[in-house]
């Protein structure tokens, strides 16, 4: 908890920081509705701030906390605290402004952008698995994860005023990502047992498996979000 209070303590200071010293004109905040609900990550309240450091480059700087427990955080025992956060920074080129009445807004139309993030991410859950030994026995395996993930992606993304100064922020990304897994009092052994799984795709299921095998591990990451702004 004292690491997440300086991260937030940080956070603060670096929002005022830009705040005070940019123009009225060159600052955007911006608010990420659909991480309420992100349960394959987590959910988070989650906004940021842009600011135009010319006509075409801006800095996007984001961070969500979360809120709540996934849906699939089902284990009664709490081996750990359930908690977590994210941290975004994003640099966007702006490509040609698009009219907006009889202007033309340089931060307004299409973008492309590259981003780090990082999350880090306490829960519990639990899942059904069967030993290898005795394959008609399922089990339960109630534990406690600790996950952390760090990536980057290229992106591409339209931005566009709605009304007056506020705007929607649309955009979609390709990158990677690497998740670093650590469990508490966890008995599944990814080597010797079989999770029970259903042969459907399951978003939620995958986020078991990952969970349960545990380790480091880099895979492809996508991304993709809306955001609601509000230009100063």
């Amino acid at each position: 908890m004292k690491t997440i209070n300086k991260i937030q303590g940080i956070l603060a200071l670096s929002l005022f920081a830009f705040l005070a010293s940019a123009q009225s004109d060159k600052v955007s905040i911006k608010f990420a509705p659909l991480a309420l609900v992100d349960e394959v990550s987590m959910p988070t309240i989650q906004g940021g701030i842009e600011v135009k450091l010319s006509n075409r480059i801006s800095w996007y700087n984001e961070v969500g906390f979360k809120y709540r427990k996934c849906v699939n955080e089902t284990s009664d025992t709490p081996f750990v605290d359930s908690r977590g956060y994210k941290l975004k920074t994003e640099v966007r080129y702006h490509l040609k402004g698009i009219k907006v009445g009889i202007y033309k807004e340089p931060a307004t139309g299409y973008y492309v952008g590259a981003n780090a993030f990082y999350i880090n991410d306490y829960h519990n859950t639990m899942v059904n698995y069967s030993e290898q030994t005795a394959k008609s026995v399922i089990k339960q395996d109630a534990f406690g994860v600790h996950k952390q993930v760090f990536g980057i992606n290229l992106l591409i993304g339209y931005q566009n005023a709605i009304y007056k100064n506020f705007l929607i922020d649309i955009y979609a990304g390709v990158g990677v990502r690497m998740r670093v897994v650590n469990t508490v009092n966890k008995e599944f052994n990814k080597d010797t047992d079989s999770l029970c799984q259903t042969i459907d795709f399951n978003v939620l299921g995958i986020r078991d498996y990952v969970d349960a095998a545990g380790g480091t591990s880099v895979v492809p990451s996508i991304t993709g979000g809306v955001r609601l702004c509000y230009r100063f």
